[in-house]
């Protein structure tokens, strides 16, 4: 929120939900046009609903093989990891707001936000729960587990046991077979055994299989958030992008997009062999306050080496003493407090002003320089430096 103007609110179809943003003014209407454009992207080609009609009877070797010959067929900057385009429209925005000033996007003093999230595709990844769980638990650390209500048998014990550790457990689709916004109709027959899910597990969270979204259809179910978006991500079969990096208002729930890339694009798509692209996209969302939230998969960190590049990325993460490490859900419900403040004669007015803090956007302007967006560098002092050096 900021005193440069009222609040941009993006409306979806006939029953216009309501969509806010983390910044009014300029910058809110950049956030706006960017989510309008990844709402209009955000279809499914032909090609890829015939795939997923066909996918029950591929092989998954084949599928995976599939999947890795596509990204890999994918051009991309080097700096396909940042929104490149988004960054250069916000940073025009906010030069021109003047001495705007905003509700900073966290609470008490943080300077950003790292939430960590795993998606369980398989029955197998149910047994890598507890080996990811406790490497996490050392450090501090908790996360949000997505269970596949309908595809393979979850465990209650674990479930149960993952959540009075301190960890989450959010619902994943329905079966996980890549049809759920193949029609309205189809969406709708499912939406009440998903919600059924959601309360049998006490979940409050939700992520669509590979990111597929309608956040119109979305309003069905009984979360409190949503994660099914992304700032960028040039690998899904489902385009777009909403270039911000921090959550914002949907209808009834909170959006959460994704802001780090996901573990098998960077560890079976692209080879990637250490954790540097996770942290040269980390230190980017410091300097712009932002979310870093990541989706990992037990299903894919089933070897040392890939387990050993996550080791290192939570190791940089627990020592990181501006970053608020929680849980989705509390980031949602922090989102929700944040949306109800206001700024009156210069100070924050609610009844959580206590924890936010006022932030002049031209500070935010200062620490950034914009490459163009056909430029191979990336976007801010600091990013730059860590895309030219292979630091780690």
């Amino acid at each position: 929120m900021s005193d440069s103007g009222e609040m941009p609110t993006a409306k979806l179809g006939p029953s216009s939900t309501g969509v806010r943003f983390a910044f009014g003014g300029r910058a809110g209407q950049v956030l706006q046009d960017h989510f309008e454009r990844d709402v209009h992207l955000a279809v499914l080609s032909a090609k890829f609903k015939l795939y997923y009609r066909l996918r029950p009877f591929i092989p998954i070797p084949l599928r995976q093989w599939l999947q890795r010959g596509r990204n890999q067929s994918i051009e991309v900057s080097q700096s396909w990891y940042l929104p490149i385009d988004f960054l250069n429209d916000f940073q025009t925005a906010i030069e021109r707001e003047g001495d705007a000033v905003a509700i900073h996007p966290w609470p008490d003093g943080f300077q950003m936000a790292v939430s960590l999230t795993h998606d369980i595709e398989t029955a197998q990844g149910m047994k890598w729960i507890d080996q990811l769980a406790a490497m996490e638990e050392k450090l501090g650390l908790r996360s949000s587990w997505n269970v596949v209500p309908y595809k393979y048998k979850v465990d209650p014990c674990i479930i149960k046991d993952l959540q009075q550790r301190g960890h989450e457990v959010g619902i994943q689709g329905y079966n996980h077979d890549g049809r759920l916004y193949e029609s309205r109709r189809t969406f709708m027959r499912r939406s009440g055994s998903i919600n059924k899910a959601i309360a049998k597990y006490g979940s409050v969270g939700f992520r669509s299989p590979m990111v597929h979204r309608n956040f119109q259809w979305l309003q069905d179910l009984d979360v409190q958030y949503d994660a099914s978006s992304f700032d960028t991500d040039p690998f899904q079969a489902m385009p777009g992008g909403v270039g911000g990096v921090w959550p914002f208002m949907v209808g009834k729930f909170v959006e959460l997009p994704y802001t780090l890339p996901q573990d098998h694009t960077l560890m079976v798509s692209l080879g990637e062999t250490t954790p540097r692209i996770w942290l040269k996209k980390l230190e980017f969302l410091r300097s712009m306050a932002g979310m870093a939230m990541v989706i990992t998969h037990p299903d894919y960190l089933d070897s040392p080496k890939r387990l050993e590049i996550y080791r290192r990325f939570l190791d940089h993460v627990a020592e990181q003493t501006d970053c608020w490490k929680a849980l989705p859900r509390d980031v949602a419900s922090w989102w929700r407090q944040r949306d109800e403040l206001e700024i009156v004669d210069d100070r924050i007015v609610g009844s959580l002003a206590s924890r936010a803090r006022l932030w002049p956007l031209h500070e935010l302007a200062a620490i950034m320089q914009v490459a163009s967006p056909t430029s191979p560098s990336v976007s801010t002092p600091d990013a730059l430096s860590l895309c030219n050096e292979d630091t780690f």
